[in-house]
This record gives C-alpha cells, structure tokens and sequence, in this order.
C-alpha cells in the first residue's frame, strides 16, 4: 500500500512568499499572517470541566495503555498520565460535552510517537478505505488542548491513521503537528459536532502522511478552523487534505472550513527524508460517485497558494459517473492565489460542482482565483444536465478572476444562475479588440458563457456612446448606480447612454444593468448597479473610483494595480461595459466595450463677482468661485478659503483689518459649480480671496489638487466713516473750543439703522481738563453726518503742542457699518492761540490747475467787485501765514485749511501744511463752478 513511488509525484516549480490575503479578507489577513511563524491559538474553552487530565508523559508505546480504565484517574502501569490513558479514561466516562479535558502537564514539551506496533494502537480495524487502523480512538465528548506544546508525529510509515473521531462533542484546540503514516484525523460514521480549532500542521519531516482529515458517511457538524496546512503527499484520488470516503449513501452534513490556511510548498523535494515539496488535493473524493452524499459543505474566509498539478475542489469530472451528490455548498471570502490546477479543459475546472442538480442554497461568492501563469483554462463549470426549468439555486458573485485562458465561469443546461458583479484581471480570456460586438456562447473565449438552457441565454444591454465626465447638472431622467465603494472614496461622477438588445434572447424588464471598467477588454473593476431600467434606452450614472486599485498576482504577497482616475490629474482612462440582470433573475454575459471623454479634476477660479464694484465704499465685498465640476457644497465653505487684506492710503490702522468670509451660497442654477463669496474688513482695504489646493471637493469626493486661478481676484474696500477736522488745535481756556463732526464719504451706503458712535479721551485729555460735548454722537437714518462734537479744555499752563487722542468705537444694527474702525481724533493744546492769516484770492480762466503758483500764472485775478456769472469755473489760492506770537514762536504743523463752502476740496478741507516757521506762509488751492453766493469773504478756518 506504501510502496508507491513518492518521489515521483514531487513538484518541480511554485513561486511564492509568506501568504497573503487581499483586501476585501482584511479580517483573515491578520489572521492568517500569525501563522506564518507559528500555529494558530485559540483560548480555552469557558466551559466547565468536571474531570481533566493532564498529560505529563510523552509515551506512546504499548506500555501507555491506562489502567483501573473509568475510575476516573489518567494513570499507566507506571504511574504516568499519557495521552492514550486520558483517551482511553475519557472515553469510559462518557459523560456530556465539555465536562473532560485533556490538555499537558505544566512544563511538558516533546513529541508523542505512536509506535507502528497493533499493542500500541488504540483501534486496529479498518477506519477508512485508506487507514487500516488507528492509533488512538475517540468516542466519547472530550476536550483536548494540547496548547501548541506537545506535537503528535508518528516516526514510522505507518497504515494508521492517528486519531479515529467516532463520536459526538469532539474538540481539538491548539493541536499542532498531528501526523501519522495516513491520515491525521478520521471522523467516523458517529461523529458529530466535531471541532479542529487553532494550531498548524506540516510535512517537512518526510512524505509518510497522505491526508490531512478523512470524512466518513454519517457525520456531521464537522468544522476546522483557524488552522494551518501544508505539504501532503499526493496519490491520485487516494489522497487529498480532506478526503471524502463515504462507503454507502448515508449523508455527510455540514463540513466547515473556516480561516484555514493551505500553504503549499515551494520547494521540490518530497521524499522519506524530506517532505518540504509535499503537495496534495485540497478536496478530494473516494467514490467519486452519485453514492457519496454530501449536504453542507462551507469552505470560507481561507487562503491557498500554489496550488500546483493538484485539484482544488472536483465534485465531479464531468459525467454522472463521476460525480458526487453535493448541496448547500458554500465557497466565500477565500483567496486561491498562484493556482495551477490539474488538468484543462472544463470538467477540470477549479471548481467543477456536480454534474447535475444540486439542492439547497448554493454559492460561490467574494473570491479570489488567480491562476498561475499556466494551467487549468476554466475556473468554475457547472453542466447541471437539466433541459428545462433549473438546476437548482447557485449565485456565483462578487468573485475576482484572473488568468483563466478559457472561460472564467462556464455554466450548461443549468437554467437560471446568479452570476453578477465578478470581475476579471487583466489575464482573463475574453473576446479580441476591439471589444465593439457583446459576448455570446459561440464565442471563443469569454468571461462567462451561458451555453444550452443556462440563463435563456439572454443578450445584454449595451453602452452606445462613450461614457462622459459630469460637468454640469444631471440630465433628466439619469439613474444612479448602486456602488460598492465605501464612504470617505473619493469617484468622478460620469454618464452613460446604454441600450436594450433588440434581437435575439431579450432580457425581461425591468433590468438590472451591471457596470464595469476594463484597462482593455476584461472587467477589472465593479462599479456598481443602475436598478430597475426600463424602455428601450437609459442614460446611467456612473462612479468611478479615483487613484489605484489593488488586486492579487500569481506572486504570494504580491499585488498589481490599475488606475481608472489618476488622483493627482483626474484623468480618466479605460473602458466601460454592461452586464445584466432580468426581473425573472437571468444573467448576461458582457457587453461591448466604450471609452471615457472628460477629466476628473475639479479646476476652480476665483473672480470679481459680475457687477462688484472696485473699489467699493460698500462692505460687502462679492467674490464668485467657479469650478469646471459640480463641488460638494459642505466642502465649500469660509474655512476653504483663504483672504489677505493689505492696507492701502486711506487704511486708518492697519492692524484692524480683520478680513474674514461671512458667507458662501451656492448660486441657484449652478448645480454647484459656482459659488458666490461675500468677504468683509474693518478698514479700508486691498482683499484678496484665494482658494488653494486640497481645500474642496467634487460631488464624488475628489479634492482640488491645484489652487483656484482668477485675474481678477482682489477688490479695495474704502472705510466710507470720516472724521472731519480729524486734526486740530486748541486752547486752553478757550469757551468756544472746536468742533468736529462724523461724516459719510461721498457715495457711502444709505445709512440703514442708527450708526452710534463711542468716544473716549486719553489719560493725557483727562489731565489737562479736556472734555467732549457728548461721547455717543450719532448719525440717523437717512443723514450722512453726525451732530456736531465740542471740544473745550480748561484753561492752565501746557507744553506748546501737547496731543490729546479722542478714540472712537462705532456699533450698528447696519452690517455696511458694524465695527467699522473709527479715525481717532488728535486735538494739539496749547496755551495761547496761534494766529494765522488766511488770504483768499479768486482766479478765471485759469488753464494750469496743477498747483496754486501755476493757478496765479495762468489765470486772471478776480477782485473784488468782479462780476461773475453763474456756473463760471473759479480758482481760489489761499495764502496761509504763520502770524503767532508768544508761545506760538514756533513750527506750526498740521496746520487744516477748511472752507464753508463744501463743495471745495475734500466737502470743504482744502488741505492740510504739514509745518510753517514763524513769519512764513504756505499756499493752498481750490476749484469749482460758481454760485451766487459770496465765497470771498468769512468761513475760513
């Protein structure tokens, strides 16, 4: 029986490193990356015990056999606790499930040999077609923990298996190199809830062990998991990891696979000395007949690599004959990377499910096959010999595919299957470009075909244009696709005009209308579902991801990626096509194939708002933002943009600006694309509105990578509050004093509410005995002024020029003026008044109005008693002579020259000497159109 050649079925080539899980099985990866150093642990059971044993000898020799067995003490001859005489011991009690536990004694390491000798075995009858006895047998409820501490190898090419399960309520926990000459594990006819949970398993030690688990007829609730395998030595169907051997029809139910492992090897050898290369099936039959029942069968959330020259799952080989009796299989969340396979064509697919009907709910969903560079050309074939009506129920989904250089998914007289939102690598066989006719079953190579009575070989809908950027408002009537990105992704928003087959199969209404991007003519990435299409025609939207999207190699560990949306650019390449699902639950194959037209990218620019005013005495200050795609509106905010304010000649101080954004509104009609900006400052002001990069977002999510551009980006705000005479002198003791007023610039905002004004003398002000009229002088609705201020100083002896500062807070009701800094008025003390002489000439035709010197060259004086006319333009020079005396034997500086009539100079300053020496004069000019009133005389300050 063991004299076969096991060297000649080593391999001779795999690629690999540690193993690997994709993205969609992150909760495995890390699962299954703590294996590669090491077992798989799983904590002890909650459960509690009324017996447990510890084993503390490693003896597995007759001699380990227990004595006085069911007094419930583990003991030997010699006093010692093995393993057999806990077994042995645990089986005489029988009592219910989680009531004995085996585990090891504190401290206690090694290897327990179960010696090739019938005295040292347990059970010495047949177990399985394949193991002719057993070292130690189980039939009772029992735990056995052995903590990853004390393996279990047999050192001899021995025809037992090592452990024979037959009986209920079973667990192995953390149980690692359990190996004998066969089988590891055979779970007899009795078994029931048996458990494998944590630990590792591998054949480098030499080729004796041929499979991994053998599962008889009748038991069921078998489950294996968080394990690791590798190795196995591989003879035909009479081997495999799990090995199904029912010897009449009674049905296995419920095998589960869970979070197992299957590493094969890279290397080569495999022999008595060297069982490194070992490699076996993952699942195997023996029948491989319609007696072999099989109700239940999980392979879930697992990874496999290198699976080479060796099947994976072969319910059939394509005939009745060779074909097992298997429903409710379930094969999810695993990934099968670097798969060779063994032998091509389609009934040696990778997974060849039964050849005929299967009952129950079966599925196929959220793989990975990637084959290797060669081998099997079909992954999963299904030929459910049904003519009419289905098969049964089989949903073949989400499930990526590479490298199958036939068909991906095969499916004959199977009626109506569920084969949806796979996609397919780069490597997969699909129709030649240029992809422009829809895949049918004649065809060559597909990525799935529908041949004889499977999916009533219904057509597809197909894209009749290229598919385009959204730019604008969605049209009428577009409908949206389900997607399977997550949130938080950013996509470009694309359309797609699609159209319903008009000949052949056509596919019942409403329909299900699968999209997908291809680098060329596969389907490599899902995009998502339009639902419930109607009519003859649609127009679809699409989501397409943005940046690279990861996929698994034949490389273990490695990954490959593709880019529908470069991140950085937005631009979009590739290909969409359609895939479709009927109200009655048929499914297409794929449609024809179109391209992309647009970028993804949002470009944005910031500008003047049409009819800003620039400058503007008003405080809004109205900026539109444009972009070239629809924004999502709540990244578009105050805290998107960024505004610079830099004084200009009328800023008051230029440490109050304060420039700040008081709203952003998306304008009605834009869908999006334009914004309008209002920004604000406390000053006058140059402001200048930006947006830079990474600061807003498309309607997908994609962020602007380049800052907002504009020409015209900046708008000066001019402080429309006045102060006049905000500079002035006075004397002490003076009753009369001074006078200043707040006052509106010329084309100021109508005053909308009460601007109330607050004012306040200095400490200087208030020692000196300076007093103000009233400190909250106000200007009304409707005015443009306020009441005049008094300014008066009690008389006393003061420094020539001493300052005094008059600040000013103004609040209001109206935005235009709220806060707006206020000139603080400078009143100059002195203690006698300083005289000046103020002479005021009238010139006509004048033709130089540059200077007053040039007024008096050009012009012809007007004496008094001229007669003038209404309207005729008129000079005025004013000679301003420093006449003072006494204290005032000094620079005058800052000297205000004001007139009554406001329509001269600035509403009636004419100007301001910055100093005139004692005896010295300076001259000032004005011009404007006379009225009939007399300007020559008075009102000069």
């Amino acid at each position: 029986m063991k004299r076969r050649d096991k060297n000649a079925d080593a391999t001779s080539r795999s690629r690999g490193s540690a193993p690997h899980r994709w993205r969609r099985l992150a909760a495995a990866i890390t699962t299954a990356a703590a294996v590669v150093g090491g077992s798989l642990v799983v904590a002890a059971s909650a459960q509690a015990a009324t017996h447990t044993f510890f084993v503390d000898s490693l003896d597995g020799s007759a001699s380990a056999a227990g004595v006085n067995v069911g007094n419930g003490v583990c003991e030997t001859a010699a006093g010692t606790c093995t393993m057999r005489a806990a077994i042995e011991e645990a089986n005489a009690l029988n009592l219910p499930k989680g009531s004995v536990t085996i585990t090891v004694a504190d401290g206690l390491t090694g290897n327990i040999d179960a010696l090739n000798a019938a005295a040292a075995r347990m059970q010495n009858s047949r177990v399985s077609n394949q193991d002719a006895a057993a070292h130690f047998e189980i039939t009772a409820p029992v735990i056995i923990d052995l903590d990853n501490r004390v393996t279990m190898q047999t050192s001899a090419d021995t025809a037992a298996a090592l452990f024979h399960v037959n009986g209920p309520d079973v667990e192995f926990r953390n149980m690692r190199q359990i190996l004998s000459g066969e089988t590891s594990i055979v779970t007899g006819p009795q078994t029931r809830g048996f458990l494998l949970d944590g630990g590792e398993t591998s054949t480098e030690r030499n080729y004796f062990p041929e499979r991994f688990m053998v599962i008889r007829e009748g038991a069921s609730d078998i489950t294996v998991r968080n394990y690791r395998i590798q190795g196995f030595y591989h003879a035909a169907n009479a081997t495999g990891i799990f090995y199904v051997n029912a010897q009449n029809d009674t049905p296995i139910r419920n095998v589960r696979i869970e979070n197992v492992q299957i590493a094969y090897p890279t290397a080569t050898t495999c022999n008595a000395s060297n069982g490194s290369g070992c490699r076996t099936d993952i699942v195997q039959f023996l029948p491989r007949n319609r007696n072999v029942v099989l109700d239940g069968f999980t392979f879930t959330n697992s990874f496999v690599s290198n699976l080479t020259n060796r099947d994976a799952f072969p319910f059939s080989r394509g005939t009745a004959a060779t074909s097992v009796t298997a429903s409710n299989i379930d094969i999810s969340n695993n990934s099968f990377i670097n798969a060779q396979g063994s032998g091509t064509g389609v009934n040696n697919a990778f997974i060849t499910l039964p050849f005929g009907p299967m009952a129950g709910e079966n599925r196929i969903v959220g793989n990975e096959f990637v084959r290797a560079t060669s081998g099997q050309t079909f992954a999963i074939s299904w030929n459910g010999t049904t003519t009419s009506g289905s098969a049964g129920n089989l949903r073949i989904a989400e499930n990526y595919f590479d490298g199958y250089s036939a068909t991906s998914v095969s499916l004959t007289n199977t009626g109506d299957v569920t084969v949806e939102k796979n996609t397919f690598g780069a490597r997969s066989a699909s129709q030649a470009r240029p992809a422009i006719t829809e895949e049918t079953r004649t065809a060559a190579t597909t990525l799935v075909v529908n041949n004889t009575n499977a999916n009533g070989q219904i057509g597809t809908w197909f894209p009749t244009s290229d598919a385009a950027v959204l730019t604008g408002a969605a049209p009428s009537g577009l409908i949206p696709t389900v997607s399977p990105l997550g949130d938080g992704v950013p996509v470009c928003l694309a359309t797609l005009e699609v159209s319903a087959p008009t000949s052949g199969n056509i596919p019942a209404g409403p329909v299900d209308l699968d999209a997908y991007w291809t680098g060329d003519r596969t389907a490599e990435v899902y995009l998502g579902r339009a639902e419930a299409v109607t009519g003859g025609s649609a127009q679809i939207e699409l989501r397409l991801p943005v940046g690279p999207q990861t996929f698994p190699t034949t490389e273990v560990g490695g990954s490959q990626q593709v880019t529908i949306v470069e991140d950085q650019t937005g631009a979009a390449s590739g290909y969409i096509r359609l895939q479709t699902r009927s109200a009655t639950g048929q499914t297409s194959q794929y449609s024809r194939i179109v391209g992309f037209s647009g970028n993804c990218m949002p470009a944005l620019t910031i500008e003047q708002a049409e009819g800003q005013n620039d400058p503007t005495l008003a405080r809004d200050l109205h900026f539109t933002v444009t972009s070239s795609l629809p924004l999502d509106p709540a990244s578009v905010s105050a805290a998107s943009l960024d505004l610079a304010a830099s004084p200009v000649d009328e800023t008051i101080d230029a440490e109050r600006l304060n420039p700040r954004v008081t709203s952003v509104t998306a304008v009605d009609g834009s869908e999006n694309r334009e914004f309008l900006v209002v920004a604000r400052v406390d000053d006058s002001a140059r402001v200048e509105a930006a947006i830079p990069a990474e600061r807003v977002t498309s309607v997908g999510g994609l962020p602007n990578h380049a800052a907002a551009t504009g020409e015209d980006d900046a708008i000066v705000f001019i402080n429309p509050i006045a102060v006049r005479p905000s500079d002035f002198t006075l004397v002490t003791g003076d009753p009369t004093g001074q006078q200043y007023v707040f006052d509106l610039r010329v084309g100021a905002p109508a005053v909308a509410s009460p601007l109330l004004f607050s004012s306040e003398l200095d400490q200087d002000g208030v020692n000196h005995g300076v007093s103000i009229s009233q400190t909250d002088p106000t200007i009304a609705v409707g005015e443009a002024r306020s009441e005049a201020v008094r300014v008066v100083a009690e008389a006393g002896d003061v420094a020539a020029n001493t300052p005094v500062s008059i600040t000013t807070t103004l609040r209001s009701e109206d935005a235009n003026y709220d806060q707006l800094v206020v000139q603080p008025v400078t009143v100059r003390l002195f203690s006698t008044d300083p005289a000046i002489r103020i002479d005021k000439r009238a010139f006509v035709d004048v033709t130089d109005t540059s200077s007053p010197e040039a007024i008096m060259a050009t012009g012809t004086e007007a004496f008094s008693g001229t007669r003038l006319t209404d309207g005729q333009a008129v000079c005025f020079v004013y000679t301003v002579t420093n006449i003072s005396s006494d204290d005032w034997t000094t620079v005058l500086a800052d000297v205000v020259v004001t007139d009554t009539d406001r329509r001269l100079g600035d509403d009636g300053v004419i100007g301001t000497i910055g100093k005139i020496e004692i005896g010295q004069s300076a001259r000032l000019s004005a011009c404007t159109s006379l009225i009939p009133i007399d300007t020559t005389v008075g009102g000069l300050s």
